[in-house]
């Protein structure tokens, strides 16, 4: 009777191990006829209606956290998004800057250029007020006061006269200073 007993129990051993492997790895689903069992043992109702509350609970509760881990991952993906874009913002800012920079640099060289031309301008008109007065002078006067001036100076002052003023002045001119001016005259013009 002890060999029954100990081959039953082995057998009974076997069989809910057996139905326990197969219920884990999703071969049979056991749970709704268990569930129907209990119900039907008044006893053990209001635990099944605590074990239901808890499973609806689970549910909801996994469905949240799969809602959370959704939102957390779109959250991720524009935490990425939103630091790609400061990246090429700060690389944009670096390149306008440099960009202002050169600006800057160019607007301050061409306000120095300006300040040249002025001064060259205001020479330049100086320098013509100066040829009308010459050529209003008398040949020989004027001859006079451009012996003291440089040769170059007074090549350019006589190069924008009439012909015949600068011909007169010339000749009232050192023959040497004179030839140095013509020479230079000419080598303006090549």
């Amino acid at each position: 009777m002890k060999k029954w007993f100990l081959a039953i129990l082995f057998l009974v051993i076997a069989a809910v191990t057996s139905v326990g492997v197969l219920q884990t790895t999703g071969v049979i689903d056991l749970r709704p006829l268990v569930i129907k069992q209990i119900e039907s043992i008044p006893a053990l109702a209001p635990h099944l209606e605590t074990y239901r509350a808890g499973r609806e609970a689970e549910q909801r509760l996994q469905a949240a956290m799969a809602e959370l881990d959704a939102v957390r991952d779109e959250l991720i993906q524009k935490e990425m998004e939103l630091e790609a874009r400061a990246k090429a913002l700060a690389a944009e800012q670096q390149r306008l800057a440099k960009e202002r920079q050169a600006l800057d640099d160019e607007r301050q060289e061409l306000l120095k250029l300006r300040d040249e031309v002025e001064l060259v301008r205001s020479r330049f008109l100086e320098l013509e007020r100066m040829r009308s007065i010459y050529a209003e002078m008398r040949a020989r006067d004027a001859a006079a006061i451009m012996r003291e001036l440089r040769p170059e100076l007074v090549a350019f002052i006589l190069n924008g006269m009439d012909p015949e003023v600068a011909g007169d002045i010339l000749a009232n001119l050192d023959p040497k200073l004179a030839a140095e001016i013509t020479r230079m005259s000419l080598s303006d013009k090549k």
